[in-house]
């Protein structure tokens, strides 16, 4: 039996090897060949009601191939047939309800997709559901289809406004009301409220149906979060809060906070809450849903703290014509940290040259200073008597160190010199939540060899644009500079639009440096 085992197991193997080089190289092509994976922006559509025509909802699709190579001849389709009968669409479709969008190559990697709008039919009662599927084909790879969920109605969570806040002393506890309303025309079967702070905030209290958890800064810096899991029922049309307000303790390190809050509808297994220690955070009815909400609310809470900038410089030595390293730094000492996310005016290094010495290698993040236009040039031109150092991240937390070497070139015949480096911002401004200003200057000195002693070079032409103060911070209106479209500069007052320039546009201080030169920036931080 065992020997008959064998033979058969051989003969199993030859006609397997056997079919394998018949089978046509397109199925080899088709098993081995790229993988292209449709992936929604929703998978989860609310139609609106009454209808929209003129704004319907989006099927949003994208895709990504994983490889390998290039998947050819991709043709992606959207089969209608489960909600035809209720929908209408931006776009004809044929007889069959398929909507097939043309052929295309698609190389690996992410790639743009495509759309089509659907609006529901008027009388189709709410909550009516259905499917569409999105599938597709490729003449040398796989296509993985995906479906989205629609549903006549629509689920829309809002929550309230919060003031901004200033004068808050270290110590003390902020105390943040929350209301959830449902504007739109399906219930939520139950909500997770999404709390986020930057770091010199801390929840006073914590609750067994929140988890709390560190992620990564966003624009704004927070990062200190807390999901709150509730099962209430939220109808539509109607408001909820929370049954005590959100503690916030203000810690020895708040200076610029900001406390987020959102609210996100959840159904089946999400409606499970954790279960921690502490006491249970509920949600209470409270009236008709406010008109006024927003989506998602940041609240700016400015501490009255102080955070100490200091510059440090370097000495070193050599012979003329010697190329000589000399470390500059911006550091934070505290009590507050730094984040300035209102403005793109951000802490910066002015540094001095020694006239003895000529830069030579210019780090990064450090560009020409300009001293008329009080701004950088975004130019690393050696041989210029300044040049301002933008660190990056731009937030300091306390004991943060930022450092630049500079290359300097002793010149012929130069006698020992001194430059300097001078804390300030990214536009020759005070820091006005500084208030030691003993260390916003460090020497730079380079002593030749041989030389006669030198004289100081002048200080930075950068001024302090007040007097400082002795109370708490008070970050002082920022004007900003833009382009209008035929390339002139206009004035603008800071807005909510420069808080997404300073996670996005203040990005750009060193490489858009020349667009600023025009304009002086005399406001406070």
């Amino acid at each position: 039996m065992t020997h008959r085992r064998h033979r058969v197991g051989a003969a199993l193997a030859v006609f397997t090897a056997a079919i394998a080089v018949w089978l046509p190289a397109t199925s080899a092509q088709a098993a081995d060949g790229p993988v292209v994976r449709i992936h929604l922006q929703d998978d989860d559509l609310g139609l609106p009601v009454p209808p929209t025509t003129d704004d319907p909802a989006m099927v949003n699709w994208g895709l990504t191939n994983d490889g390998p190579g290039t998947a050819e001849d991709v043709a992606i389709s959207a089969d209608l047939s489960n909600v035809i009968d209720w929908v209408t669409t931006d776009a004809p479709v044929p007889a069959d309800h398929i909507y097939t969008w043309p052929a295309r190559d698609v190389p690996e990697g992410e790639a743009a997709g495509s759309l089509i709008g659907l609006s529901a039919k008027p009388g189709t009662p709410l909550g009516t559901t259905g499917t569409v599927t999105l599938s597709g084909t490729s003449s040398n790879g796989t296509v993985v289809s995906t479906t989205a969920k629609v549903t006549v109605g629509t689920t829309e969570l809002t929550v309230n406004r919060l003031a901004t806040r200033k004068g808050d002393k270290p110590g003390s506890t902020i105390d943040n009301p929350v209301t959830i309303s449902n504007v739109g025309t399906l219930p939520s079967d139950g909500v997770r409220l999404r709390l986020r702070t930057t770091i010199g905030l801390a929840y006073a209290e914590r609750f067994s149906n929140c988890v709390y958890s560190t992620e990564s800064a966003d624009a704004y810096g927070l990062t200190e979060q807390a999901l709150c899991t509730f099962d209430t029922v939220i109808e539509p049309g109607k408001s909820y809060r929370l049954d005590q307000p959100v503690g916030l303790d203000v810690t020895e390190q708040a200076l610029f906070e900001y406390f987020s809050h959102e609210a996100l509808p959840l159904s089946g297994a999400g409606l499970t809450a954790p279960s921690g220690d502490g006491p249970a955070l509920s949600l209470v009815a409270a009236g008709d849903a406010a008109t006024d909400g927003t989506a998602i609310d940041r609240q700016h809470i400015d501490a009255d703290n102080t955070a100490d900038m200091v510059a440090g410089g370097e000495t070193t030595e050599g012979e003329p014509g010697d190329l000589v390293q000399v470390t500059v730094s911006l550091s934070n000492e505290g009590p507050g940290w730094v984040g300035y996310n209102a403005s793109d005016d951000q802490p910066a290094l002015l540094v001095t040259v020694p006239t003895g010495t000529k830069a030579e290698e210019i780090p990064d993040r450090c560009s020409v200073w300009n001293a008329e236009a009080q701004s950088g040039t975004g130019e690393q031109t050696p041989g210029a008597p300044q040049y301002i150092c933008n660190p990056r991240p731009t937030e300091f937390a306390v004991g943060d160190t930022r450092s630049f070497e500079f290359g300097l070139r002793i010149r012929t015949n130069a006698a020992t010199s001194t430059g300097e480096a001078r804390a300030t911002t990214a536009y020759g401004n005070t820091m006005t939540f500084d208030h030691t200003h003993g260390n916003d200057t460090a020497a730079i000195k380079v002593e030749v060899e041989g030389g006669a002693g030198g004289t100081p070079t002048p200080s930075a032409s950068a001024s302090p644009s007040g007097a400082t103060g002795t109370g708490g911070n008070t970050p002082g209106t920022q004007t900003v500079a833009t382009a209008d479209d035929t390339g002139s500069l206009a004035a603008t007052g800071s807005s909510s639009a420069v808080l997404a320039a300073a996670a996005s546009g203040a990005g750009a201080l060193l490489i858009g440096g020349a667009l600023v030169l025009a304009v002086r920036r005399r406001n406070r931080v």
